[in-house]
């Protein structure tokens, strides 16, 4: 089981990046699918990365103005990408990510080797730490994320907001993997407690961090995660309206913010970035 440093040791840890080298701000990669990688202002050898994906019918560029990544992925040194995903013969942007979510037409598109592909191309560029590709998805975009950590085990950690799995599909990671969900226990569009999409039923909320679990060898004893605490999450919700279950003894962290009366594109707070970065360092801390 992993030990987890206190709060502070985590900020120091995330603002220790180990090697300066001179490099541009950004560069293009993905041919017909063009992608500009944002480099930090200090880039260790190799170098975490970390790959945002957008919700259905937006874009990188649109997620990125909702969860403003960038400037502190910049600053705490990791490369950062925001792709986007193709536009089908429906005129939706999407991500072919699962049977439920959410390509509805047109040839089904491999967008796990599109990924994969940035990543190998960055890596030639510019060394990625292959043990630390985080993934950070919204919706579509998180089921994407959870699909391809779950269908390649290169993935150290996912956040998943308002994201799950095809209830016919399992997770079948040969590694461990850490995964954050958020999710508004009012969200219409991805429903809490699961739903169809596509005629295809997929995960709730608990059954998707469930299946995670499994991979990550959790106790699991009683089948649902402990309670942590109640934290301030969203901020157009008053008190401390966000409920953080966990899992104990996993090889890697498997938790669920919940959001009381949350909805599918919840108000972020105004340290949003920070706090998945700190959760994704405390994957890596022993």
């Amino acid at each position: 089981m992993k030990r987890f440093a206190p709060l502070v040791v985590l900020l120091f840890a995330i603002t220790s990046i180990t090697t300066a080298a001179s490099a541009p701000e950004s560069f293009l990669i993905g041919g017909d699918r063009p992608v500009v990688v944002n480099l930090p202002d200090q880039i260790s050898n190799p170098a975490p990365l970390v790959i945002m994906l957008h919700s259905a019918s937006t874009s990188g560029a649109h997620q990125e103005r909702y969860m403003r990544l960038a400037p502190v992925a910049k600053r705490l040194g990791f490369i950062y990408i925001a792709p986007d995903g193709t536009v089908g013969e429906d005129g939706r942007r999407v991500w072919n990510a699962t049977a439920s979510c959410c390509q509805k037409s047109g040839e089904p598109v491999d967008d796990i080797a599109y990924i994969d592909s940035l990543i190998n191309e960055i890596d030639a560029k510019y060394p990625v730490d292959r043990s630390r590709i985080y993934f950070i998805g919204h919706s579509n975009g998180a089921f994407l994320s959870i699909a391809y950590a779950c269908k390649t085990g290169e993935a150290a950690a996912v956040v998943s907001l308002a994201g799950a799995m095809d209830v016919q599909s399992d997770c079948a990671s040969s590694k461990p993997f850490a995964l954050l969900q958020i999710h508004g226990d009012a969200d219409a569009v991805v429903k809490f407690d699961g739903g169809k999409m596509n005629k295809n039923p997929y995960t709730s909320a608990f059954q998707t961090i469930r299946r995670v679990a499994g991979i990550n060898k959790c106790s699991m004893d009683k089948g649902t995660p402990q309670f942590v605490k109640r934290i301030d999450f969203e901020p157009t919700i008053a008190g401390y309206e966000t409920l953080s279950q966990q899992f104990p003894d996993c090889q890697a962290p498997v938790v669920l913010w919940r959001i009381k009366g949350g909805s599918h594109s919840p108000k972020l707070p105004a340290d949003y970035a920070e706090r998945l970065m700190i959760f994704f360092n405390q994957t890596q801390l022993e």
